[in-house]
C-alpha cells in the first residue's frame, strides 16, 4: 500500500480559506462593478461622461457619430455606446 498523505484538520482548512480568499478576490470585484454599473445614461451624463455640451451631444447623435436609444421624447445613451464613441475617435501619438 503506497504511503498516503492526509493533512491535519488545521492544514486543510489553512487550504480551504486561501483558496476561497484567492478566488472571492479575483472573481468579486469585476462582478460588483458589473451590477452597480449603470448602463444608460441621460444626456446630462452623457454630456459629463462625454466632457461636451449638450448642443455638441445632439450633433453626435444627429450625425450617427453616436448610438442612442429613444423611449418617446426621452434620450439615453449606454455606457458601450459611449465608450465606441471614444474608441473609434481614438488618435494614437505620433511617432518620432
Amino acid at each position: 500500500m503506497p504511503n498516503t498523505y492526509f493533512p491535519s484538520q488545521e492544514e486543510f482548512e489553512d487550504t480551504i480559506e486561501r483558496k476561497f480568499e484567492q478566488i472571492v478576490a479575483e472573481k468579486l470585484p469585476p462582478l460588483i462593478r458589473k451590477a452597480t454599473e449603470k448602463k444608460y445614461f441621460t444626456i446630462d451624463e452623457a454630456c459629463e461622461l462625454l466632457d461636451c455640451s449638450r448642443r455638441h451631444l445632439l450633433y453626435l447623435r444627429r450625425s450617427g457619430q453616436i448610438g442612442f436609444v429613444k423611449n418617446g421624447k426621452k434620450v439615453y445613451f449606454t455606457r458601450e455606446d459611449l465608450d465606441d464613441f471614444f474608441e473609434t475617435n481614438y488618435v494614437p501619438p505620433k511617432e518620432d
